[in-house]
């Protein structure tokens, strides 16, 4: 992840959505047990909250 984060430091929509969707595919080296968020609304839902949350 801190490599990622050194390339990339803020995250686009795009890119947290596929980070969503499958960790270790987005994110090489990502050793999580989380496998992701199969379902685009929930994926969507989880991206609206950190926006909203972030304000």
């Amino acid at each position: 992840m801190k490599a990622h984060a050194e390339k990339e430091p803020v995250w686009s929509e795009a890119a947290l959505d596929a980070y969503l969707a499958n960790p270790r595919k987005a994110v090489k080296g990502t050793r999580m047990s989380f496998a992701g968020l199969r379902k685009e609304k929930d994926r969507h839902d989880v991206i609206e909250y950190m926006k909203q949350a972030s304000k």
